[in-house]
């Protein structure tokens, strides 16, 4: 190749790329006026550099060839390149395939496993219900039995859909025949110590039902559920054995109380009858027998501290110098009773309500299910609603709702009366002994009354349910008593009002009436006023004071007859006045609240007439 004198080629490698160098200046144009000895140079120059171009030119040449084959192969690729897209593309639609069927699967697997494990009797289980009883393991035959009573009910539920279940219903009713036979001589066992006549009182029952029958209640709950004529068989044997149990108890409990109540000669006093030490007595201090009226009323709380609020126990009977009021012996009756029977119906209620027995292994069944969605039914399982979950499972578990709680209530209360009425009737007995044939005095039967209505609230607040009609009866005999003795005492009052007035037998033989007598009348009126107050009820204020009032008027009238036998004005005033401080001053060392507003109203209703009377003396 060559080239004219002074012109210098540049040759470049096509499709370099971006790395090519950019191209040179252009060689200036060979000047023609340029003389030989140049273009000779020119010439010399490109024969010393001929080799380099001839280099070149082959670089060239094997530069295009390497770009033709670059080229081949790229197209080659891309062919490659297409039939592998089309591969990929082949696969995802598999994985996408395989994908919804693991979908379907994982849908189908939990009920798939919950039948299983429905069908799936254990070894272990066959075994411990064929071959052992359940006084040798309680403990593993607790579990058996809510295992088995699972069985029985799945395979029960899916025996119309799956043929295995069918398969085993012969089994499961063969374990369940086993369990029914021998889990009521178990319970029944349990409650033999109660009716022993030697060991049934030395018998803790409380205890005996806490530990022993509420722990192995679910073996009562599956013979309710499954057999109802075994659980009957056992009710009846513990309503039996809890029969005797407290009537031999509350016998000798009401006995002993007789026994204590029997040395202790209630006297009834009436405040128009006073005698003659009453009426010699100090009228500046309280007399003895009113204060241990005022002591006697702390009986009408339930909770008292100290040695008289201790319950009063049936060996302390052989202490004969034990005598207690009747308000005590009342009091521990109630508390006896109180406990045992509301203890009694609570355990009722744990153990033979039919809300306390139903089945929780439900819950339990239902933990396993699925609770995905699945658009189609299972033909093993049965029909699959859309929540996941079988139909059948939502049938049985719908067969198991939860009964009405007032139905389990009443169950417990047919019970209680079938257990506790026996022992009421010595209760009832005793209550009758200490009202007849002389009843209490009016402020201790209000005293039994409160504490009566003390008695109902805690049962009523304990859920003691059927005990609360017959507290209410005892409450319907003592308020007649009571209302029949305050009318006794302002009877009392009158009679004494009309001997000062000369009318009557006492009138017409002369024999009157002494001031230490009405002073002595004072201050039991004011120590009975101050009593009911201390003892008053809201809802029942205006049945217990219209007696009071009627008795205050009786005693103005007395005070007033009595002082109008006093010729001089000033010593008749003076008279009335010290009845009326009497009557003030014991209203005040009374029990009853300061603040109370009948006590305020009685209060002001004396100072009245005593400031009267001071100012009549006055005016003298």
């Amino acid at each position: 190749m060559t080239s004219s004198p002074g012109i210098e080629l540049v040759l470049e490698t096509p499709g370099a790329g971006p790395s090519r160098r950019a191209p040179s200046t252009p060689p200036p144009l060979p000047d023609p006026l340029l003389d030989e000895d140049d273009e000779d140079a020119d010439r010399e120059l490109f024969l010393r550099r001929q080799k380099e171009y001839t280099d070149l030119e082959r670089s060239v040449e094997a530069s295009a060839e390497l770009l033709t084959s670059l080229a081949s192969y790229l197209t080659t690729f891309q062919d490659n390149l297409s039939d592998v897209s089309g591969q990929i593309a082949d696969l995802q639609a598999r994985s996408d395939e395989i994908e919804r069927q693991l979908k379907g699967r994982r849908v189908i697997l939990p009920p798939l496993n919950a039948l299983l494990s429905d069908l799936i009797i254990p070894t272990s289980l066959v075994l411990t219900i064929r071959d052992t009883e359940p006084s040798a393991n309680p403990t593993l035959w607790l579990q058996a039995v809510a295992e088995l009573e699972d069985k029985m009910v799945a395979v029960k539920s899916r025996g119309s859909k799956v043929k295995a279940a069918r398969e085993l219903e012969s089994v499961i009713e063969g374990l369940s025949l086993k369990a029914m036979n021998a889990l009521p001589p178990f319970l029944l066992t349990l409650i033999r110590p109660l009716r022993s006549a030697s060991k049934g009182l030395s018998t803790n029952l409380a205890v005996m039902q806490t530990s022993l029958l509420l722990k192995y209640q679910p073996f009562y709950a599956f013979l309710f559920r499954q057999s109802p004529r075994h659980a009957k068989q056992v009710e009846r044997g513990y309503a039996n054995a809890a029969r005797a149990y407290y009537e031999t108890g509350m016998r000798r409990y009401s006995r002993a109380l007789t026994q204590v109540r029997a040395r202790v000669v209630e006297k009834h006093e009436l405040v128009g009858v006073v005698s003659s030490e009453e009426a010699a007595a100090s009228t500046g201090k309280t007399p003895a027998s009113v204060k241990q009226m005022y002591e006697r009323l702390q009986f009408a709380d339930l909770d008292i501290d100290g040695d008289a609020g201790a319950v009063i126990l049936a060996y302390m009977v052989d202490d004969k110098e034990l005598t207690v009021p009747i308000e005590a012996l009342f009091r521990s009756l109630g508390l006896v009773l109180l406990d045992n029977a509301s203890a009694e119906f609570t355990f009722l209620v744990r153990f033979f309500a039919p809300t306390s027995i139903t089945p929780s292994s439900a819950q339990h069944r239902e933990r396993v299910r699925s609770h995905e969605t699945t658009p189609v039914d299972s033909p093993v399982l049965g029909p699959v609603s859309e929540a996941g979950r079988s139909r059948v499972g939502r049938r049985r578990n719908g067969a198991a709702a939860t009964p009405d709680p007032s139905e389990g209530l009443k169950e417990a209360e047919r019970i209680w009366h079938e257990v506790f009425d026996s022992a009421l009737e010595y209760c009832t007995a005793f209550f009758t002994t200490t009202l007849t044939p002389t009843p209490p005095n009016s402020i201790p039967l209000l005293t039994l009354i409160r504490l009566n209505d003390k008695l109902i609230a805690t049962a009523e607040s304990r859920g003691a349910s059927p005990l609360v009609p017959y507290l209410t009866g005892w409450k319907m005999q003592l308020w007649p008593l009571y209302r029949k003795s305050m009318d006794a005492h302002i009877e009392s009052i009158k009679v004494l009002a009309d001997q000062a007035e000369g009318k009557g037998i006492a009138g017409f033989i002369g024999k009157g009436v002494k001031d230490g007598q009405v002073r002595a009348v004072a201050v039991k009126y004011a120590a009975v006023f101050s009593c009911v107050v201390a003892l008053s009820d809201e809802a029942e204020e205006a049945m217990m004071f219209s007696s009071t009032t009627r008795m205050r008027t009786e005693l103005v009238r007395l005070a007033q007859t009595q002082a109008n036998k006093i010729k001089d004005v000033a010593q008749r005033h003076s008279f009335l006045s010290s009845i009326y401080e009497v009557v003030m001053r014991e209203l005040v060392a009374g029990p009853g609240a300061p603040t109370h507003p009948r006590l305020q109203s009685e209060l002001s209703f004396f100072r009245t007439r005593e400031e009267e009377a001071r100012r009549r003396i006055a005016q003298q």
